[in-house]
């Protein structure tokens, strides 16, 4: 019965570190994220659309989205520049 225990464990410990692996990440759609961007990234949806702007996909995670949004919000501006 001993052997069997410890045969046991080492495969509990293999499992375990497969479920420690990230995961990858879950794509969105653009629009959805658009609709709840007040929610999800705490910015409005005309700074949504600055941030993802050249994007070529119709589909982003999250985490791409939040980083476009720090970049957006971040970049400086030329002075004098006309809009």
């Amino acid at each position: 019965m001993t052997e069997k225990k410890q045969e046991k464990k080492p495969q509990a410990k293999a499992s375990a570190s497969k479920t420690s692996q990230s995961k990858p990440e879950t794509k969105f759609h653009v629009g959805e994220l658009r609709a709840h961007c007040r929610q999800l990234f705490g910015v409005k949806p005309e700074v949504f659309d600055g941030a993802l702007f050249d994007i070529k996909t119709s589909e982003i995670t999250k985490s791409d989205v939040k980083e476009k949004i720090d970049t957006f919000l971040t970049k400086k501006t030329r002075k004098g520049a006309k809009a």
